[in-house]
């Protein structure tokens, strides 16, 4: 029975460092740029990607229009993009790698 509490309480922990790991990661997607704030995300990227006018005028996180060069914000948003991914990929492997509940907390 101890055992199954325990499995339990791990697979509970390892949940929560999973989500807490996510939230931290999909903060620091964010980037200002031209006095706006810019999720970024795939759509973002797919647009700017597509988009062939040299400078746009879009939307920013708080609905306020940002007039900006194309290829300045795809840049930026391309330079984030990988660094957080490549750290959010290191860290996940790291955290699928933990076996015991007290290696969560090392």
């Amino acid at each position: 029975m101890i055992n199954l509490e325990q499995f339990a309480s791990q697979r509970l922990d390892h949940n929560r460092q999973r989500l807490a790991l996510l939230e931290q990661q999909e903060q620091r997607l964010t980037v200002a740029i031209s006095g706006g704030l810019f999720l970024v995300n795939i759509q973002l990227l797919t647009f700017l990607r597509t988009e062939t006018l040299e400078e746009i005028v879009i939307l920013d996180s708080y609905d306020a229009p940002i007039k900006i060069s194309t290829k300045d914000l795809l840049s930026v948003c391309e330079k984030r993009w990988q660094e957080v991914m490549n750290d959010w990929y290191n860290e996940y492997e790291s955290l699928k790698k933990v076996r015991r509940i007290g290696q969560l907390n090392e």
